[in-house]
């Protein structure tokens, strides 16, 4: 935004769009690996997306059941207060950790210069990618250059133009005009931010008593500003909120499955880790798995008295979000210990869920991400792919971040701090600080550090006893994870759907399946899209997931294209497909809602401390600019 003190003709307040890119090198990665004709091989070649491709398999069932028990383990030590601080050494010891985890290193990191092209056009991806290899002038003097396979990462936004390059591209244009060079790398922030917005569309509800389990009721009780759903708050506002009320409910549930009736009593109690390990089973196995969800719906719908004596919204919505939270959680803490493969079984999971929630173009990148990791990237792209979407700008332990993230922060700092102001205000300008940013940050660190403590607006985390202490008075006063027969809420406050299951239905029994339409989209025509005949064995039962779900499910409010297709079992060939619909929202720039990054806050490389101890001194033993952002994708790409 270049704003004019005083407007006159020919100046005025003007807002203009840009892009910033950063380039880092790859971890662990070599030419010899990263051959475009090995790339486009196995990308022609490459089997169509299957059911099971997405659903998580027996080993990975069990795993991720115990990645969700050490997340409520996680949970209470965290929030629980110093008698929990003894379960912690053992927890991170015993944590799971997946074959993919990340090695410690730090990534250096090389922004480049800020562009004038405006990247929410198909053309204009072109154009950035044109600057891109301009500034680093990879065509002079690299005759490897059109023979190497490029990495490319952002937000969904960006990606999905990339690919409708690709596509609209193949078999007019030859080499990199093509685009058949590129192996696009999800931006795994903008998920956790899709996940977020999923998070209070499903389970917002009405803050009122009849709903006490409500993030709304929730929101009231500890006293913070309204919050409607046709105006989201931030990002930051809308994460803590979820996690307080995680925080709350776990210690909650403790409490009934020990039987204690205070914390202090509990920690005094349960000295063994093996102890507090069966605690959180327990609260796993009653208060996140939704097996009961599905008995309490089914009693209710078959129930023929007036009024309802049978069924329980209020624990069934309960029980969804402990599910739903934990899931949000075991992600954040996953990306921070660089495990790629405790992200990708959540991955797996929002495939299903973004769907139910409402956020169907993240439903489709999920697709992407599974289809290109288990079939279409060849063994070395996979593993690069997995050791670089995740950084560690510090090279700390349980230090990761998010590389969307990464450039977020920065377009932050570009576009808040550095940006000159008034009429020096320039392209020109932002072009050529853009790439100081990182060494002009540490240099303000280092002065703050040598003349003394920084008296900036970086201050300590809050403490959130009181707000925990207030949501578990709640939880007890209306019992709300207590089963009590015939509890319902207000006629235009509907209980939450089971969003996992909404969206595995979504992909399974419609017509027009979601699955099919990604599949015969991800690669050309001699890719078979998924049909009957490839899943005849899985159509026939119920899918198995890692994740109990409940197969009577309502209309999340707010919700309006949770069910997309028809489910008659009628092709109609008028209908427009999903994936149709998406490639037109891309050519006119419509975006979906998505919640805004306003402050530092919502950018911010750390958001939590998950451990008070260094994790390098624990013995790890393996297991199996100044206006505020809109929110809009599409505003950042990278290069690697």
């Amino acid at each position: 935004m270049f704003r004019a003190a005083e407007q006159i003709v020919g100046r005025h307040d003007s807002q203009e769009n840009g892009t910033c890119a950063t380039i880092f090198r790859l971890w662990k990665a070599k030419l010899a690996d990263i051959k475009i004709s090995d790339f486009q091989q196995a990308f022609l070649t490459a089997s169509p997306l299957n059911i099971t491709d997405v659903l998580h398999n027996k080993d990975e069932a069990r795993r991720f059941k115990q990645c969700l028990l050490f997340t409520i383990m996680r949970v209470a030590i965290l929030a629980g207060g110093e008698g929990f601080k003894k379960f912690e050494k053992e927890t991170i010891e015993k944590q799971p950790i997946s074959p993919f985890k990340i090695d410690v290193h730090q990534t250096e990191l090389h922004p480049l210069p800020t562009w004038n092209i405006d990247e929410s056009t198909i053309v204009g991806n072109a154009e950035v990618d044109e600057a891109i290899i301009e500034e680093l002038q990879l065509r002079k003097d690299n005759p490897a250059f059109p023979d190497t396979v490029r990495f490319m990462g952002g937000d969904q936004l960006s990606l999905a133009r990339l690919r409708a390059l690709e596509n609209i591209r193949a078999g007019h244009e030859a080499g990199h005009a093509g685009f058949f060079w590129g192996a696009w790398m999800p931006g795994l922030f903008h998920a956790k931010i899709a996940d977020m917005h999923g998070m209070l569309v499903t389970h917002w509800g009405k803050p009122v008593e009849r709903n006490p389990a409500s993030l709304a009721f929730h929101n009231t009780r500890l006293d913070r500003l309204p919050i409607t759903l046709t105006s989201l708050p931030p990002f930051r506002t809308c994460r803590d909120l979820v996690f307080i009320s995680l925080y709350a409910r776990v210690l909650h549930c403790l409490l009934l499955v020990s039987g204690c009736a205070t914390l202090e009593e509990y920690t005094t109690r349960t000295t063994s880790w093996d102890d507090f390990q069966a605690d959180a089973l327990q609260i796993y196995e009653r208060f996140a798995s939704t097996s009961v969800v599905d008995e309490l719906r089914h009693q209710r719908a078959q129930c023929k008295s007036k009024p309802v004596n049978t069924g329980d919204m209020v624990f069934e919505n309960a029980v969804l979000f402990m599910r739903d939270a934990l899931i949000s959680r075991e992600y954040a803490d996953a990306i921070k210990a660089g495990d790629s493969g405790r992200v990708l079984l959540v991955l797996k999971i929002w495939a299903l869920s973004f769907r139910g929630s409402g956020r169907t173009k993240y439903a489709y990148e999920m697709l992407h991400i599974i289809h290109n990791l288990t079939h279409v990237w060849p063994k070395p792209i996979r593993e690069i792919i997995l050791n670089n979407w995740l950084l560690n700008p510090t090279g700390k332990p349980n230090s990761f971040v998010e590389m969307d993230l990464v450039q977020e922060h920065l377009n932050f700092w570009i576009k808040s701090y550095y940006k000159a102001h008034g009429s020096n205000a320039s392209w020109e300008w932002l072009e050529l600080v853009a790439p100081c940013v990182t060494a002009l940050r540490h240099l303000a660190n280092g002065l703050n550090d040598l003349f003394g403590d920084d008296q900036g607006t970086r201050h300590a985390p809050p403490d959130l006893t009181e707000d925990i202490e207030t949501l578990m008075e709640s939880l007890v006063d209306y019992r709300v994870y207590q089963i009590i027969p015939g509890r319902i809420f207000d006629e235009d406050d509907p209980p939450a759907n089971d969003i996992i299951t909404v969206g595995l239905q979504n992909i399974m029994d419609n017509s027009k399946s979601p699955l099919t339409e990604a599949s015969a989209s991800f690669g050309p025509p001699t890719i078979t899209p998924v049909t009957t005949r490839h899943t005849e064995g899985t159509l026939m039962q119920r899918p198995r997931t890692s994740v109990p779900v409940a197969s009577h499910t309502t209309q999340t409010p707010g919700v309006d294209d949770v069910n997309i297709f028809d489910s008659d079992g009628e092709d109609d060939v008028q209908d427009t497909s999903e994936i149709d619909a998406i490639l037109d929202e891309l050519q006119s720039g419509e975006r979906e809602p998505t919640l805004t990054r306003e402050g530092a806050e919502d950018v911010a490389l750390d958001m939590d401390k998950v451990y008070d101890i260094e994790v390098d001194d624990i013995e790890v033993s393996s297991g199996s600019e100044d206006e505020e952002d809109t929110g809009d994708e599409g505003d950042n790409d990278f290069v690697f």
